[in-house]
């Protein structure tokens, strides 16, 4: 039951800290890690308030694991 119920909460509720990309338009890219989601977006709307054009993305998946894979080899 306890599974059911948290799926129908929006995401910017969940307090898990994941990892996000930032995509600049002249093709700069900075990751953004250990962020909540409603940190993440108040972090975004502080950088780009007039719509700049600045693309917002979660890392999930395959690239997640690449991710902590490079990083735990930079220790």
């Amino acid at each position: 039951m306890e599974h059911e119920m948290k799926k129908s909460l929006p995401k910017s509720w969940d307090k898990t800290k994941r990892i996000y990309e930032i995509s600049y338009p002249n093709g700069k890219k900075e990751v953004w890690k250990d962020l909540t989601a409603r940190e993440c977006l108040t972090k975004y709307e502080s950088m780009d308030p007039h719509g700049n054009r600045l693309k917002l993305r979660e890392i999930v998946g395959k690239e997640l694991q690449l991710l902590k894979i490079m990083d735990s080899g930079k220790k």
